[in-house]
């Protein structure tokens, strides 16, 4: 993974990329949101542990066509690396899950399995056997004109955990296609003001 962040660091944002991309795509979009936030930040971006075959980029399992078994393996050795940044001294309480496209699909599976501070998914989708344990904060933005990840699989997600007691989730529509919008940006910092 790349890491950027300094001993004063009192809160995390762990990043991850979508499907053929690597841990540096989602650099910039992190570190505008931490550019003059209140909090010291650690910025994590991970690299998805598989590379794409016949091609550039990484991906977290197999896509085309999907591979859920091999999703289920991703989730849990996400679990297991996010389970060991909680024994360092920024808590899960105190970190940011943000996920992008395949990368949103792992940060809503693994991110409320765990008691993370807030969890973010942007033109993301949910897994088949997806189950929201924990009632952790829950950030969603979507391209109304995405062509790769159509906008209802955000607005189904945002209606199941609309049916979860205690979840608060809100979703984002933006009339553009499959990126994360500068405008949700500016969201997620007044969010991290809000909850932290």
């Amino acid at each position: 993974y790349v890491s950027i962040g300094s001993q004063n660091s009192s809160h995390r944002i762990i990043l991850l990329h979508g499907w053929g991309s690597d841990a540096d795509d989602l650099l910039p979009v992190g570190k505008s949101i931490i550019q003059n936030s209140l909090f010291e930040f650690e910025l994590i971006s991970l690299n998805a542990p598989n590379f794409r075959p016949n091609s550039m980029g990484r991906q977290w399992y197999s896509l085309f066509p999907p591979d859920w078994n091999e999703a289920e393996i991703a989730v849990d050795k996400l679990l297991d690396t996010l389970k060991a940044f909680d024994k360092t001294k920024i808590s899960l309480k105190k970190t940011i899950l943000l996920g992008f496209s395949q990368g949103g699909a792992m940060a809503l599976d693994a991110g409320l399995r765990l008691d993370l501070g807030l969890v973010i998914s942007c033109s993301g989708y949910s897994h088949p056997n997806w189950d929201p344990i924990k009632n952790n904060p829950v950030l969603l933005s979507h391209g109304s004109q995405d062509e790769v990840v159509p906008v209802n699989a955000s607005r189904e997600i945002s209606a199941r955990l609309g049916n979860q007691e205690n979840i608060m989730n809100e979703l984002f529509e933006y009339n553009c296609s499959h990126t994360i919008h500068p405008n949700f940006i500016e969201i997620i910092r007044l969010k991290i003001k809000e909850l932290f």
